[in-house]
């Protein structure tokens, strides 16, 4: 491997499934006919190397068919190539090591927790390979569909980027009909969006029962990875959520109301916090500039990280017609590259900066598991564990908006607080509606749309919505949630991953050299153990436990106090150590 690669340069073969597969055979009789503790633990070496040889497939094909949604060869290997990967019998193999004779040498030497990850690929994929091509096959329809995408406003025709924008213009009249733009080309296509949502609910419940699941949602938890915890815990932490964050969300709907000047606050009115327009940030050019400086101050080794993830063009954020819009995202590019890459599609709005912080903060948590864990499973972690690090970035990078706004970080710093109450209530939200929908797989679509309403106005969204009524029965908010399409089960962990970053932000103004060094420990141990035992570890309670977020809600009586910036910083008195939705699903926090 050339020493000095760009992304640009890797290659991409399309995989051999049938060879893979043989690889993976081979390799379980190996484990089963394993004569002593070392002849194990070469077989755990070898699946890990041919793990990361088919992640690296999938990452490469997976970006760039994200990069141009257009471009045929990686719109094929995403929608048709990659789902067969799916139908690979990886499960056989981790049985295999799992009940070997020699599996202590293998807790040994990685640690308990490479074995219970094992044990959970067993339990979760052992039945209904087909379900599971069929699951990404639909995904990628979907992300087809909404990729492609064009809106009618007021004469022009927006991609989703430009919509968003929209969404949030100083002009009443321009949101209004952004908002209803997007409606009708929902609507136009309610028949494919909800065929597509009715075959996915009905493929991940009939995957969860040849599992031996009763539906997905308890299923969808543990393949989450959450293992001691689930439908329970939750459940618990989306009530305190409703019962102690929804009041907070109003009241400051009700503030946003007076800002605006308007008698209602309507639905294509929440995007705008400020009657001027939100924040923008600096040039898209210069957000790399800001960002380098930004991550050099925070420490030696996030300057290092980041200046090689420039060198390697592994930063795709720069606005383009042709990119998937609505989604930032990051991957980890396996052996022989070990390195993460980020994707957005800039669209002038402040949820450039928060990918850069927000995606950066996964990657710079790959870079360091890379370096420290034995085993590619430790890098990729629970989604709940995950999105404490991107969610700690985030508030990390707070005192530098003056660098990424200028003059309008005042204005940012409240944007992302009121964010921050935006995406608690939206997840949960979303979450709750999830477990009731793989309980009622088929109600009419009607019902499914009337109890999703019901639900986010319980969390304070979704609001003086009934002039609406009709296109909300129809299914318009339920065919733009994303999360609910390709993302099941996944988004409550950015509300428990809030209720951990503004502790760890507390750490941090505390005693910034601490601070940086549990986060710098945190982000090094990956997923290496239990997310009970790592949040532990971190001095970090339970999200679910009793009286958390009841904690939490107490400090968000008060509405921050900027200060203008001085010598290019900002001072301002937190309202709370939260952060904003993140981009991969912000269209779901609009309300």
């Amino acid at each position: 491997m050339n020493e000095n690669w760009k992304f640009s340069d890797i290659p991409y073969t399309r995989p051999d499934v049938e060879a893979l597969q043989a690889r993976y055979d081979a390799l379980t009789r190996r484990a089963r006919d394993a004569a002593g503790p070392e002849e194990l633990l070469q077989v755990v070496r070898d699946r890990d190397a041919l793990q990361q040889e088919v992640s690296l497939c999938q990452s490469i094909a997976t970006i760039r068919a994200f990069h141009d949604v257009t471009d045929a060869f990686y719109q094929t290997e995403f929608q048709e190539t990659l789902p067969r990967l799916e139908t690979l019998d990886s499960q056989s193999l981790a049985q295999a090591i799992v009940e070997s004779p020699y599996a202590q040498a293998v807790d040994e030497a990685f640690g308990p927790q490479l074995r219970r990850l094992l044990a959970l690929d067993h339990r979760l994929h052992t039945g209904g390979k087909e379900l599971q091509a069929r699951i990404s096959q639909l995904s990628a329809r979907y992300q087809q569909i909404t990729a492609s995408a064009k809106y009618q406003v007021q004469g022009e025709t927006l991609s989703g980027g430009q919509l968003r924008a929209a969404q949030v213009s100083p002009d009443r009249d321009r949101r209004k009909a952004a908002f209803e733009a997007e409606q009708q080309t929902v609507l136009a296509q309610a028949d494919t969006l909800e065929q597509l949502l009715r075959d996915l609910v009905r493929a991940r419940n009939d995957l969860a029962r040849a599992n031996g699941f009763d539906n997905f949602a308890d299923y969808g938890d543990l393949a989450m990875q959450r293992i001691g915890y689930g439908r329970t815990e939750l459940d618990e932490f989306c009530r305190q959520v409703q019962t102690h964050i929804t009041p907070v969300y109003l009241r400051f709907q009700e503030e946003q109301r007076r800002r605006l000047g308007v008698d209602v606050l309507m639905p294509y009115d929440r995007p705008l916090v400020f009657p001027e327009g939100n924040a923008v940030p600096v040039a898209e050019a210069e957000l790399p500039r800001a960002a380098r400086r930004m991550y050099h101050a925070l420490s030696p080794e996030a300057g290092e990280f980041f200046d090689e993830m420039v060198r390697r063009e592994l930063l795709d954020v720069a606005a383009s017609p042709n990119k998937i819009s609505g989604m930032g995202f990051c991957e980890e590019l396996a052996e022989p590259y070990r390195m993460p890459f980020v994707f957005a599609n800039c669209s002038g709005t402040a949820s450039d900066v928060t990918v850069y912080t927000h995606e950066l903060g996964h990657g710079l948590q790959g870079y360091l598991s890379a370096q420290a864990q034995p085993v590619s499973d430790y890098i990729g972690l629970s989604p709940d564990l995950a999105e404490v690090h991107s969610k700690t970035m985030e508030l990390l990078s707070l005192p530098y908006a003056p660098d990424f706004f200028g003059g309008r970080a005042p204005q940012f710093l409240v944007e992302h607080q009121y964010g921050f109450l935006k995406e608690l209530c939206a997840f949960c939200s979303i979450h709750t509606f999830e477990t009731w929908l793989y309980e009622h797989p088929d109600a009419s679509l009607a019902e499914w749309a009337e109890e999703f309403d019901r639900v986010e106005k319980s969390f304070g969204r979704a609001l003086h919505n009934e002039s609406w009524r009709q296109q909300v029965l129809s299914g318009c908010d339920l065919f733009t949630n994303m999360a609910l399409y390709m993302f099941p089960r996944y988004v409550v962990s950015y509300a428990l991953s809030i209720v951990c970053a503004q502790q760890l932000k507390a750490a941090y103004d505390a005693d910034p050299a601490d601070g940086w060094a549990k986060y710098h420990a945190l982000c090094a141990s990956g997923g290496s153990k239990l997310y009970a035992e790592t949040l532990a570890e971190a001095g970090l309670p339970l999200p679910y436990a009793p009286g958390v977020v009841e904690a939490l809600a107490r400090t968000l009586q008060h509405q921050p106090t900027p200060c203008p910036p001085d010598p290019g910083m900002f001072c301002w008195r937190p309202l709370l150590r939260g952060c904003l939705f993140d981009s991969g699903l912000r269209m779901t926090t609009g309300n």
